[in-house]
């Protein structure tokens, strides 16, 4: 059941792509150049929207997207998000520099210079990282290609394309010259746009952005052995993000990271991969949102954070007991501050002062057929994670003594089991039932939040929260149920899933928040605390070939996340996509392709209660996509996004911090009619 999914996401082009069915095994879902997975429902990406590469996800089975603004899009899978999924880019686990989320790791790399995102659906292999609690993505960007022959080739991409709704246009140039043991490969690409528009022209504020982006690198391989030395840097400029208290000022910074494998024949390989990161960031409330901020809101208010971090990992496969088994070990270390000034009041808060998390783990994972047409595969993985932080300046001199005075050494000592059994029960049908026990360690906002704030990883819920260091780290017991039936001309595959999470860590109003809200008089102030929970739920994606020329995707979400035992009667989770689904119409011939896209959600009424969410309407879109292809290597594309002009609010957008009251908080409006064009050529 090898699930494989590719989208051409060289240009921004915005059309659907689908692949044949036939069989194949291991469940993974890529999203990348060429379309290899069969039985699949995919869009290509639109040109727009696709700001980041977190976009890409809404076309993946069970994941979504979080978004605070329009680079801010928080990876979502099955009811998780954030820190609980692990995010690999280019082979590193890069840390947020912003301690609010401002960076999430798929920002970091713009849309048109994504290689390849590949999601693992369902229970995430203990191989594929740490802290995999909400499954697994990895992304590679774009880096050139080897040349196949004796002489020295070129490629590369060169794309660009505008898009109405908030007058935006990107560019993106790259290229790469090799031979067939070296290349070398160049980069840059530049997205700005305005605050973008919903029904009737109305702007949705503050929604303007402003990123540069530039990678470098080299490679080498001969004889089984292959080296990559790669630079990449990302400078964002203003930058809104109106779910948060501050928008982007600016977010600088670069990642060096360098790997090497070794195909040593006889199914054995060696890989290795090692980085370093280095950023800082500005935000403030006033830049942005001096014209547009309620008058009520008299503070100027900025943070200056930074973050140093740097990670190694190794990994052995070798053939055992006619299956593979693959040993391995990762590290990361990262140091994390934040300084916040009042400029009106004059006072400066350290609220975040050398904190450093460092994480050790060991894994064992084996594949391999036990039976005619049964494959299992087992895993292990042991995770150390030590954490502390330095002592803290602020206002309220009795937290903040409290804090300093305390122990905040922490060590979680975590272990992950995986079994997955995969049965071909015919050349049409696959079954696959999973098991696993994964585990989180806490974040340090959730442990070290001493002085009341909303730097909370991008929460965007509008409330005030402190950590707590006695937090445990979750534990979740997790089973999958999957079905995979395809033929020459359909398919369809459904997944149901259950979790169980002990120590689930959300706000509350525990009795250290009751103090605190007496002594600040912030009445909506809450704790991070432990409490019991589950998600279950099921997400499908089927498709038919009607004929050489159209064929008919489809794909359907539903999550429930719920608190056991609560004792007020509030047992929703924050933050759960309602029931969803897309529904394409595809037509190819030649050059020409187009599809016409319907998507639908659900009302959300099961929302929380201990944070006061809002609850949802549901809505339905309708977008048309075209493309044509000249001559090799041009693609032309246009298209319109919500071609109806919907007005309509994502149960996924946090709280609108400039339109909301405090009796009549709104949620920021999703975008309106987009038209869109966009031209690229590949060589």
């Amino acid at each position: 059941m090898k699930t494989k999914i590719s989208l051409a996401v060289a240009s921004a082009l915005a059309i659907p792509l689908q692949a044949s069915a036939e069989h194949q095994e291991l469940p993974t879902i890529v999203v990348e150049g060429t379309y290899e997975r069969p039985g699949t429902f995919s869009t290509a990406p639109d040109s727009s929207g696709l700001k980041d590469t977190a976009s890409l996800l809404e076309r993946v089975p069970g994941a979504n997207v979080n978004r605070n603004g329009p680079l801010t899009g928080i990876a979502a899978y099955r009811g998780m998000y954030g820190n609980r999924i692990n995010i690999s880019v280019d082979g590193s686990n890069m840390k947020e520099v912003g301690p609010n989320s401002m960076d999430p790791p798929l920002s970091h790399i713009p849309a048109a210079l994504t290689g390849s995102l590949k999601v693992h659906r369902g229970i995430a292999p203990v191989s594929s990282g740490i802290d995999t609690i909400g499954g697994a993505m990895k992304v590679e960007s774009r880096k050139g290609d080897f040349a196949e022959g004796d002489g020295i080739e070129t490629n590369g991409v060169a794309s660009m394309g505008f898009s109405s709704v908030e007058d935006g246009h990107y560019g993106v140039l790259l290229g790469s010259v090799a031979n067939k043991n070296h290349k070398a490969y160049l980069s840059g690409s530049q997205e700005m746009g305005n605050d973008y528009r919903i029904k009737n022209n109305q702007e949705q504020a503050p929604t303007e952005y402003d990123r540069n982006a530039f990678t470098a690198g080299y490679g080498y391989q001969r004889d089984g052995h292959e080296l990559g030395i790669n630079y990449s840097n990302n400078d964002t400029g203003h930058t809104g993000t109106p779910s948060l208290p501050m928008d982007i000022i600016y977010v600088r910074g670069g990642l060096y990271d360098a790997n090497y494998s070794w195909d040593m024949g006889n199914g054995s390989r060696l890989k290795t991969n090692v980085y370093y990161q280095k950023m800082r960031h500005l935000m403030d409330n006033f830049t942005l949102r001096k014209s547009i901020r309620p008058m009520s809101v008299m503070m100027d208010m900025q943070t200056r954070a930074e973050v140093e971090a740097g990670g190694i990992d190794l990994a052995y496969s070798f053939g055992l007991f006619d299956g593979e088994l693959t040993i391995g070990a990762n590290g990361d270390q990262s140091n994390h501050d934040a300084t916040m000034d009042n400029i009106t009041a004059g006072w400066q808060a350290n609220f975040f002062n050398d904190v450093e998390r460092d994480r050790y783990s060991a894994f064992a994972e084996w594949t391999g057929e036990i039976a005619d047409k049964l494959e299992l595969e087992l895993g292990a993985r042991y995770t150390h994670t030590w954490t502390n932080a330095g002592d803290i300046t602020g206002p309220a001199a009795g937290v903040v003594n409290q804090f300093n005075s305390s122990e905040r050494t922490r060590n979680f000592n975590d272990v992950d089991l995986t079994a997955i059994f995969r049965y071909a029960m015919s050349s049409r049908l696959d079954l696959e039932v999973g098991f696993a026990r994964k585990n989180r360690a806490p974040t340090y906002q959730e442990l070290y939040l001493a002085l009341p704030s909303e730097a909370t990883g991008g929460l965007a819920d509008g409330k005030t929260y402190v950590g707590d260091l006695d937090l445990e780290h979750e534990t979740a017991y997790q089973f999958e149920l999957g079905v995979d039936w395809h033929t020459a001309k359909a398919y369809v595959s459904p997944r149901a899933f259950y979790h169980y999470v002990d120590d689930y860590i959300q706000g509350d109003a525990t009795a250290r928040a009751q103090q605190l809200r007496a002594m600040t008089g912030r009445a909506d102030l809450l704790q991070f605390a432990n409490i019991e929970a589950q998600l279950f739920g099921v997400d499908v994606e089927a498709g038919y070939e009607i004929d050489e020329n159209w064929r008919l995707d489809g794909g359907l979400n539903y999550v429930r996340g719920m608190r056991i035992n609560s004792p007020t009667g509030d047992d929703d989770l924050y933050r759960i996509a309602p029931l969803n689904g897309r529904t394409q119409l595809t037509y190819q011939h030649s050059d020409w392709m187009g599809s016409i896209e319907g998507v639908f959600v659900a009302d959300q009424g099961d929302v929380a209660g201990y944070n006061d969410e809002l609850k949802t309407k549901g809505y339905m879109l309708m977008n048309l996509r075209g493309q044509y292809k000249p001559y090799k290597g041009i693609v032309i594309g246009a298209g319109i996004e919500n071609v109806l002009d919907t007005k309509h609010f994502d149960h996924l957008n946090g709280l609108d911090r400039i339109n909301s009251t405090a009796t009549d908080p709104v949620r920021v409006a999703s975008q309106g009619r987009n038209v869109y064009a966009t031209l690229s050529y590949k060589w």
